[in-house]
């Protein structure tokens, strides 16, 4: 800056010498008429007349009352020669090296990956279920697609008591669940064989829990049983237990009929059934039961005559039968004795 400042004010000087060195003018001598003071005074006189250039001006005063201005300039003087001179001012040139940028270095610092360390909580004792509703009765039926025969024809309410190891904390105990085979359970599928006859049923949709009851027939005594009854389960309800794969119970031969009539039993009937798993076990509570097999109707829903649980397996025609004996004997007593009395009556007569 105080460099600049040196190169403008030599410049400014330059320019006032140059200036100050331009061609001078010299003035004209100018005559001033001056009036006679007196007649005597016939000489003429000088008044000095001061310039800018200190030149004498002469003035003369004529004996007469008539000024004489001369009329001829005294001559101009030739101009000096003007000496021109040329300071050649030396040009530095300054090179502003333009202050360097300060580099900013932006520090990229890598945040490590943050790990959320989950732990595990121990495993709380499930809470015992609350109490389940009682089922509710259903009835399925399964016809032969070929002669539409419905062969097999039952109604019951059931429920399945499953009782399972559980495990929490390395501490094994038993646990137990209650399962309600619904109202709604889909016949999926049944055999009308002529001698063993069967009918599956599964729930829900997915058909993960099902029912399987087989009934078998003998020839020779002309009757028909309850085979074996199938239940099984996957293991998604047995909770806090390390099984993976569906268990299945199993129970034996039950009630025995006739053919051609049905089997009933309303009062609720506990099926013991075992499991394929030693640790295991279940318990079926069936009840408003009436099943029947071998059947020959064609799309017939109506059950034959029932054969009631718990009384040796009569049929119903046997009440019957036995309630008009009653009513026969009666009526041969009271002819009896009504004769006996006609009899008597007619003695009394004859004696007298």
């Amino acid at each position: 800056m105080a460099l600049l400042r040196f190169c403008v004010f030599l410049t400014v000087i330059c320019s006032l010498i140059v200036i100050g060195q331009g061609g001078i003018t010299t003035e004209k001598p100018v005559l001033i008429p001056l009036p006679s003071r007196a007649a005597s005074q016939n000489s003429p006189t000088l008044i000095p007349v001061s310039n800018s250039d200190d030149t004498p001006v002469d003035v003369h005063e004529p004996s007469s009352m008539t000024t004489l201005l001369s009329s001829k300039p005294d001559p101009t003087p030739a101009p000096s020669p003007v000496t021109t001179t040329s300071t050649t001012v030396p040009t530095t040139k300054h090179t502003t090296t333009p202050e360097p940028v300060p580099t900013t270095t932006v520090s990229t610092t890598t945040v490590p990956p943050t790990t959320t360390v989950t732990s595990t909580p121990e495993p709380k004792p499930t809470p015992a279920p609350g109490p389940l509703p009682p089922p509710s009765q259903g009835k399925w039926a399964y016809t032969d697609k070929t002669s539409n025969v419905t062969c097999i024809l039952v109604q019951f309410a059931a429920q399945l008591n499953v009782t399972y190891p559980k495990n929490i904390n390395g501490s094994t105990s038993l646990a137990y669940v209650l399962l309600n085979v619904p109202a709604n359970a889909t016949v999926a599928d049944g055999s009308c064989n002529a001698t063993e006859q069967w009918i599956k049923l599964t729930w829900p949709e997915s058909g993960d829990y099902s029912m399987l009851l087989v009934f078998t027939t003998n020839a020779t005594t002309k009757d028909y049983a309850l085979h074996s009854l199938n239940a099984t389960i996957t293991p998604d309800i047995l909770v806090n237990s390390s099984l993976k794969n569906p268990v299945e119970f199993w129970h034996g031969v039950e009630w025995q009929v006739p053919l051609a009539t049905s089997y009933r039993c309303s009062p609720a009937t506990q099926l013991n059934m075992t499991a394929e798993i030693t640790s295991m076990a279940a318990t079926l509570t069936i009840s408003q039961l009436q099943e029947e097999a071998f059947r020959n109707a064609k799309n017939n829903n109506t059950f034959s005559a029932a054969r009631e649980c718990g009384g040796g397996d009569l049929p119903d025609a046997v009440p019957i039968a036995v309630g008009c004996a009653l009513g026969g004997l009666v009526v041969v007593v009271l002819i009896a004795y009504l004769e006996g009395r006609r009899r008597s009556a007619a003695r009394g007569y004859l004696s007298m």
